[in-house]
């Protein structure tokens, strides 16, 4: 097998394992406790997987993430056949922690303004409902958080050296993502069960709280592990060698590009 052959095939095993890592990660993270009497509607809980989601989301990528959530979920379903028929709205779940991590990887790629088009389309559609409209006061929380993010995604480039802006940086990312997740729930639980307005207005102060928690568990996950690689690839052996690598086909390629040619031009002048 030629050389660069054996390079791509290595990759692809290495980017199997990694996903297949999230999936199994999400898959036993489904069996956590989850998050009961704090949403204010009787009989509802919030699964611990939301900040799974987001996690996946800043860990895979606004493609991958969604997959690795989805897979990982339906494959806890699959266990659970008594889960998975119980109602339409835990049906719904999936598609609802699958964009909790494409809006999350969205925001670590920073594809900003796709984020916010789908952030802000699901904060239209909660205005577009009934309760919605006599509910207004609702997605408050959501509407400070997207503003803040605003203001702090002015400055990923100047600060990207930061690790406290990193965090910080990835903490808005999760809460974006379990926020997505939280308003798109919400809509459809308001639709499918036609809760009232009041239903909704006794959880303003509370969902805030628990969306917090979720968000902060998934950006300490993913600071450590992101502080982790980024250790592993600057003690590793080969790192500087590819970087020298790098420097030498940036440098061959400017020789045989730039060089030359402005060599040839003076030659033609002559």
């Amino acid at each position: 097998m030629p050389p660069h052959t054996a390079n791509i095939w290595n990759k692809m095993n290495i980017r199997f394992s990694y996903l297949l890592f999230g999936v199994a990660l999400t898959y036993f993270s489904s069996y956590l406790p989850d998050m009961s009497g704090v949403v204010g509607i009787e009989g509802t809980r919030i699964s611990s997987l939301v900040a799974f989601g987001s996690l996946n989301g800043m860990l895979f990528g606004p493609f991958w993430g969604p997959i690795v959530s989805g897979t990982g979920m339906f494959l806890h379903e699959l266990n659970t056949p008594g889960y998975i028929s119980k109602n339409a709205f835990s049906m719904l779940s999936l598609f609802f922690i699958m964009l909790c991590s494409l809006v999350s990887g969205l925001i670590i790629q920073r594809q900003h303004r796709l984020a916010i088009s789908i952030y802000g389309f699901l904060l239209l559609l909660w205005y577009f409902t009934d309760v919605g409209r006599e509910a207004y006061y609702y997605p408050w929380f959501h509407i400070i958080a997207l503003i803040a993010f605003l203001v702090v995604s002015k400055y990923v480039v100047e600060s990207i050296h930061s690790k406290a802006f990193i965090f910080i940086y990835l903490f808005f990312a999760a809460l974006l993502g379990v926020l997505s997740d939280h308003l798109a729930g919400s809509i459809a639980y308001s639709y499918i069960y036609d809760l009232p307005a009041s239903a909704f207005s006794s959880v303003v102060l509370l969902y805030p709280m628990e969306r917090t928690i979720l968000a902060l568990s998934a950006t300490l996950i993913a600071f450590f592990i992101l502080a982790v690689y980024r250790d592993v690839i600057l003690s590793s052996d080969n790192f500087k060698e590819d970087v020298d690598r790098l420097k030498s086909q940036e440098l061959e390629e400017y020789l045989n590009r730039d060089v030359m040619q402005i060599i040839e031009n003076e030659g033609h002048g002559r």
